[in-house]
């Protein structure tokens, strides 16, 4: 199981919940541990959010939110933790950010277990979708497990294992996916051509190998290109293109390179930052963090061994994400590359932090927003295609894809 992870993973952050109250005139009253878990969520999320308006509804009605949900949870006993959480995920929904979720202590615990990786998965790369708020399979992996059962791109997993998923983000989903080589996990999913159909599966699981960077040399109207495959990025994706990159111009008299990002949900952020320094002069600017205090940190291209001479196609689709948006839109707005695809991109612009609060749960926070060099915030619209070509869908090939671009 793969899934982007565009988050930062920050220690506990706790409060001292033995001093906090509310106040009501001159009164004051312990929290019982259930106000404590509303209290230290919203408190959290509050220091944290990117926007500071939450949502249109200003600080007041953003603090009537948490007094509601504390009220809420007032009478409810220790084994009632069902409604506890959804008194959390009812108060974060006013934010409507998909983004930002309360984690159960299950689905924290099997987060931070992914995150340590080591096991086999079923071969699905997921995402958030911003629109829907829904987890949706953006990519499966070729004979993996998922592809095998007819897991498809645009499914949605809703249940795994009898966990709900509805609220869970994307790399709790993967996690749950995982296990060791060669045990089940059933899994429920939605297939996008029948919404109003679930469909229960038992799959098996395998340990993935994903090459995640391809390459080779196809002829466009009699020219050379070098086409560089990236399905997803990693720690070693950066290396692994300048590797390609000096064995195609080594062995072929290219005339361009083709970045092939179609379907590649993202990943390790910091690497499409790094792909794209490899194709930029020194001094452009390839993306700026933003945070809630408007503090900017930019990213910019050294131009240190970068190839700047050959043109460079990016070929996109609906499914190119996160990490993979960051690498086109650096290119595209520095007029370093041209777009192709059938469609806009997906549109993930924004960065998570994860944490534990109290009782061993965890919270998602939206902390910063991606901003392109033309000043653009991708989130919810994607990056359209300098060229927009129907002959540029997932199955077809790169030659299809550039036919008419090329001449």
């Amino acid at each position: 199981m793969m899934a982007p992870v565009d988050m930062d993973f920050s220690p506990p952050s706790f409060l001292s919940f033995k001093q906090l109250s509310i106040q009501t005139s001159s009164k004051a009253w312990a929290l019982t541990e259930q106000q404590l878990l509303v209290t230290d969520v919203w408190k959290e999320v509050t220091r944290q959010y990117l926007d500071t308006t939450y949502n249109g509804m200003g600080e007041e009605k953003w603090k009537q939110k948490r007094l509601d949900a504390v009220k809420k949870v007032t009478n409810l006993g220790p084994d009632e933790e069902e409604k506890l959480y959804e008194a959390i995920r009812t108060m974060l929904g006013y934010l409507g950010d998909p983004y930002t979720r309360f984690l159960t202590p299950a689905q924290y615990e099997a987060l931070t277990d992914y995150a340590r990786g080591g096991s086999a998965g079923v071969g699905v790369q997921l995402q958030v979708d911003p629109r829907s708020g829904q987890v949706i399979v953006l990519n499966t992996v070729p004979n993996g497990p998922a592809e095998k059962s007819g897991i498809l791109p645009g499914d949605t997993i809703v249940e795994v294992d009898g966990m709900d998923m509805a609220a869970a983000p994307a790399e709790v989903v993967a996690a749950k996916c995982r296990g060791s080589p060669g045990t089940n996990v059933n899994v429920a999913v939605r297939h996008a051509d029948s919404p109003g159909r679930i469909v229960q599966m038992t799959l098996e699981r395998a340990a993935i190998q994903v090459n995640p960077v391809k390459s080779g040399v196809t002829t466009v109207n009699g020219k050379a290109l070098g086409i560089i495959k990236l399905s997803s990025f990693s720690q070693e994706t950066t290396k692994q293109v300048v590797d390609d990159m000096r064995q195609l111009q080594k062995d072929a008299n290219i005339k361009a390179i083709v970045l092939d990002v179609r379907g590649n949900a993202g990943g390790y952020m910091p690497a499409g930052v790094d792909v794209a320094k490899l194709f930029l002069p020194p001094k452009a600017r390839i993306i700026t963090q933003v945070d809630k205090s408007d503090r900017q940190t930019i990213e910019i291209a050294d131009g240190i061994g970068s190839e700047t001479k050959l043109p460079v196609y990016v070929i996109v689709d609906q499914r190119t994400a996160s990490a993979s948006e960051i690498m086109t839109a650096g290119l595209q707005d520095n007029g370093r590359a041209t777009v192709v695809g059938a469609s806009k991109t997906f549109g993930k612009g924004r960065i998570q932090n994860v944490q534990e609060v109290g009782d061993g749960s965890g919270i998602a926070v939206t902390k910063a927003k991606y901003i392109t060099p033309n000043g653009n915030d991708i989130h919810g619209v994607g990056i359209t295609p300098d060229v927009q070509s129907d002959s540029c869908s997932p199955e077809n090939t790169v030659s299809d894809c550039l036919s008419k671009v090329i001449l």
